[in-house]
């Protein structure tokens, strides 16, 4: 039995695929290049890249880290006292 006084709900609009193409997804499909495109390096170029890398990347991560630890100290002291 269904009551009278409740509305009834709208009709849902069939979803129809016009082919808009808002970004083309083309070349991303996440798929490592082939080997062939890959440079060939030797062992002590590679190491030598890895080195460089974390020399880069090393001071900022190390800021970031410093900097929560500095503030986790200073929230413990600010509840503390």
């Amino acid at each position: 039995m269904a009551r009278k006084d409740k509305p009834e709900k709208p009709k849902k609009e069939k979803f129809v695929d016009d082919g808009h193409t808002v970004y083309s997804m083309e070349g991303l499909t996440g798929k490592l290049p082939e080997e062939k495109d890959r440079p060939k390096l030797t062992g002590k170029e590679r190491w030598a890249l890895i080195r460089a890398a974390f020399a880069h990347y090393f001071p900022p991560v190390l800021i970031v880290v410093g900097s929560f630890t500095l503030v986790a100290v200073l929230i413990y002291l600010w509840l503390k006292f």
